[in-house]
C-alpha cells in the first residue's frame, strides 16, 4: 500500500479540481444558459431573447423610405437593385430619422468602391450573369478607360438603377 499513496493523492487532487471546476462554473454560468441547467437548446442563454427584443428597432426596411422618397424608390423598384434594401447602402432608417428631425442634413451613404465590391467583387460562386468585376482598375480597362484617383462606381452607374 506504501507504493500506491501517490496514486491516491493524485486521485483526490483530481476529484478536488473537478469539484472546484463545477462549483466555479455554477457561479459563473447564468441560470438561463441552455434553459435552466439543461442543454435543451445547446449553447444558448434564454434571457438573451428578451434582452434582444427590448433593444430599439433600428432597421426598418425599404417601405419606410417610400413616404419621403417616392421618386428614388420608384426608380429603385424598377431597377436591378430592387432586391437590395435601402439600408444596405444608406445606413439605418432610424439614424436618418434622428438626424433629419433636428438638423435636416442629408443621409450619409457609402459610395465607396469597397461598398460596391462587397456584392460585385469577382467570385466564382456567384451566378452567371451577375455583374462582377475583379477591381475598379480592371473594370475601367475593359471599358477602355483609365482609373483616376477619386473615381467611384457611382460616377458611371446610378446605384438605384445601375446599367451595365
Amino acid at each position: 500500500m506504501k507504493h500506491y499513496s501517490h496514486i491516491i493523492r493524485f486521485a483526490v487532487l483530481l476529484m478536488l479540481v473537478g469539484v472546484g471546476f463545477f462549483a466555479v462554473r455554477s457561479l459563473i454560468v447564468p441560470d438561463s444558459f441552455g434553459i435552466y441547467g439543461g442543454y435543451t437548446y445547446g449553447y444558448h442563454r434564454g434571457d438573451s431573447d428578451a434582452e434582444q427584443a427590448a433593444l430599439p428597432v433600428v432597421y426598418q426596411g425599404s417601405d419606410k423610405c417610400l413616404k419621403c422618397h417616392e421618386k428614388q424608390v420608384g426608380i429603385w423598384e424598377k431597377g436591378r437593385h430592387k432586391g437590395v434594401p435601402c439600408e444596405n447602402c444608406h445606413g439605418s432608417w432610424q439614424a436618418h430619422n434622428d438626424n433629419t428631425t433636428t438638423t435636416k442634413n442629408k443621409m450619409e451613404r457609402d459610395k465607396s468602391i469597397e461598398a460596391c465590391l462587397l456584392c460585385h467583387g469577382k467570385l466564382d460562386a456567384r451566378p452567371q450573369g451577375f455583374a462582377q468585376v475583379a477591381g475598379i482598375k480592371e473594370h475601367l480597362a475593359d471599358k477602355g478607360q483609365e482609373f483616376e484617383q477619386g473615381m467611384l462606381c457611382a460616377d458611371c452607374h446610378d446605384a438605384h438603377d445601375p446599367k451595365p
